[in-house]
């Protein structure tokens, strides 16, 4: 039997992040989507191939051949929209970033636990095998020092473009920072402290950020992301012995490599394992049935906002 998804929010993100996975398993259907015009939703469920459609999100998550809930509407609206899932018993997929601040965050933890509903983050890039890789190398560069996280991407300028609204949790910190944030914590722990950071504001956002963070053990971190540029993602670990190269952390494809450097040389060590957001689906459906606890710590949404609100608060 399937797991029934419907998606709240009839966005493009859905299109990569939960459309398409799911087309390639037999053990989910994206079985509806909601969207305030009803029209809007008619059409996406005729270009997606959903075969009901709501114009009410509310009427969609009560509906009980719904299974499981997936939000992708812009950040301003994940605390509001998770809780119609919440008080309907059903297990919740928030798009990243996964709410405005910490205290939203927080609240939204604490109504999931008080109701016993399960409501995590789709922070896909963390749930790839690489990461395993990256773990097992780092004791071959020694100490770590330094870690360097970059994620850009040309955000379209569109009238209609919701990340160039702050408002609505638009800019770079929020829509990209928050993955290279993700990338050092996971390597190095939760940020101590901002030593510095600039944003720079162009239309109703910003454009671009750039932080210098201070992490337990005394290393530093140099964390960017840019709306504005030709699309890179990278992360290097420096250690006192050597230094890993992650060469696309943002969405690891099979065949690409990790760069181990030391004295010793240059060593590729291939990865392996199907696309985030494939990884990311089978993990919520495999935590769904039972069969193995989520991969990330329970309260890592609430971590990822408070290095968020950490990084805003300094700039």
């Amino acid at each position: 039997m399937s797991l029934a998804v419907g998606i709240i929010g009839a966005a493009r993100v859905a299109t990569y992040a939960m459309i398409a996975p799911a087309k390639a398993r037999s053990d989910v259907v994206v079985a509806a989507v909601a969207a305030r015009d009803p029209q809007r939703a008619a059409a996406y469920a005729a270009a997606h191939g959903i075969a009901r459609s709501f114009g009410n999100y509310a009427q969609m998550v009560a509906d009980p051949d719904i299974d499981a809930v997936y939000v992708a509407t812009p950040p301003a609206f994940h605390l509001e929209h998770a809780r119609l899932a919440i008080r309907a018993s059903k297990p919740v997929l928030v798009e990243k970033p996964f709410t405005l601040n910490t205290a939203e965050a927080a609240a939204l933890l604490a109504d999931a636990d008080a109701a016993g509903v399960l409501v995590v983050e789709a922070m896909h890039s963390r749930h790839h095998p690489c990461w395993a890789a990256v773990q097992a190398l780092l004791p071959r560069i020694g100490r770590i020092t330094h870690i360097d996280a970059v994620f850009d991407v040309a955000v379209s300028t569109a009238a209609d473009e919701f990340r160039w609204d702050a408002a609505l949790g638009g800019g770079a910190l929020m829509d990209l920072g928050v993955y290279p944030l993700a990338w050092v914590r996971t390597i190095a722990g939760e940020p101590i402290a901002v030593s510095r950071a600039e944003l720079a504001r162009e239309r109703g956002a910003d454009a671009r950020f750039a932080a210098h963070l201070v992490l337990p053990g005394g290393i530093t971190a140099h964390v960017a992301a840019d709306m504005t540029g030709a699309r890179q993602a990278r992360l290097t670990i420096i250690g006192s012995a050597g230094s890993i190269i992650v060469q696309n952390p943002m969405s690891v494809r099979e065949g690409e490599d990790i760069l181990l450097i030391t004295s010793a040389g240059l060593e590729r060590h291939p990865v392996a394992g199907p696309a985030t957001f494939s990884a990311q689906l089978a993990a919520f459906i495999t935590h769904l049935s039972g069969k193995a606890p989520w991969p990330l710590p329970a309260d890592d949404p609430l971590r990822s906002m408070q290095a968020i609100d950490l990084v805003r608060s300094a700039a």
